[in-house]
């Protein structure tokens, strides 16, 4: 267990406290993929090459991107002012709320809520990288899509946020981490292609956002706890009713 929230001086993360600095960071990094290209591009590469060296590439990258991140969450905490990382866990919170619904809409606008697998590939890495990584191993590519898709990705930015609030337990966060987003690459990687046949992209970008902006305006005392559970549930139901759409159109269709 790390330092209490109130002792460290770090204070906004109160509910995470009674989580632990383990699942807070398991639960936050598991909720911050969902939508983003990082999922997507483990989806279609799976469905191109060996779905466990797919996986073992992807939790790797994910390794060392969150040693850094615990290494400098850490050392932010001696000069982050005491007080201050509540508004700053808001503001992330709402930030990529915000950025997850101008995703959904550009994905709706442009592909009607699908989006194609090498597109997502070749807008994850720069220029010509996919082109040079695509005929190494599979555990080669998937290694260097994520290494590249996590560079200033919002699990990278609430980790070292994690980590500054409980500067006493780095492991616990660093691990609690990294099984959030092997969990989440393991059902991407296993089960991604299934899923997103009957969950549209769209749907689950859109809920995301409605997460992540209720949980910072829980942070800057806005919405209580049980209002963000509520606009949780909103948003789990309004994915399922995108889905059953899906399904009614594509019978209709036929």
């Amino acid at each position: 267990m790390g330092v209490p929230v109130a002792a460290s001086g770090v204070t906004g993360l109160d509910q995470y406290h009674h989580y632990g600095p383990a699942l807070a960071a398991f639960i936050t990094n598991f909720l911050a993929t969902f939508g983003d290209k990082g999922q997507l591009a483990v989806i279609t590469l799976a469905t191109v090459y060996d779905s466990t060296r797919v996986f073992l590439g992807a939790v790797s990258a994910f390794a060392v991107w969150n040693a850094v991140e615990v290494t400098v969450g850490t050392a932010i905490f001696g000069v982050v002012p005491a007080g201050a990382m509540g508004a700053l866990t808001g503001a992330l919170f709402v930030a990529f709320g915000a950025w997850a619904c101008y995703q959904a809409y550009d994905l709706y606008a442009h592909t009607d809520g699908d989006a194609d697998g090498e597109d997502v590939l070749t807008s994850v890495l720069p220029d010509g990288v996919y082109e040079r990584v695509r005929g190494s191993g599979a555990f080669a590519v998937a290694f260097a899509t994520i290494a590249v898709a996590e560079v200033g990705d919002k699990t990278q930015l609430l980790t070292i946020n994690l980590a500054a609030a409980f500067p006493a337990s780095p492991w616990q966060v660093f691990l609690g981490a990294w099984c959030g987003l092997a969990l989440r690459t393991a059902l991407d990687a296993f089960v991604g292609e299934a899923a997103e046949r009957h969950l549209p992209t769209v749907a689950i970008q859109a809920a995301a956002a409605v997460v992540f902006v209720a949980v910072g305006l829980f942070e800057w005392s806005v919405l209580s706890g049980p209002a963000v559970v509520a606009c949780a549930a909103l948003a789990v139901a309004g994915v399922a009713a995108s889905a059953g759409y899906r399904r009614w159109r594509a019978s209709a269709g036929a």
